[in-house]
């Protein structure tokens, strides 16, 4: 009785085990997929700067004309 309940115990934690595995992987995916959308959207930021900065240098020397 004793050996099956220490292998019941046992089976809960290598289920629990492969389960917690399973789920760290499974960020680690979703994490590199943010932090790639993050550079897509931080490099839009900068585009979106520059163009920003541009225009107001365009808009300067139209005034200044």
């Amino acid at each position: 009785m004793e050996k099956m309940v220490i292998s019941i115990i046992a089976a809960a934690l290598l289920g629990l085990g492969a389960w917690n595995l399973n789920q760290t992987f499974n960020l680690s995916i979703e994490i590199e997929s943010i932090k790639g959308k993050i550079e897509v959207v931080e490099k839009s930021m900068k585009q979106v700067k520059n163009m920003i900065a541009k225009n107001k240098k365009k808009d300067k020397k139209k005034k200044d004309n």
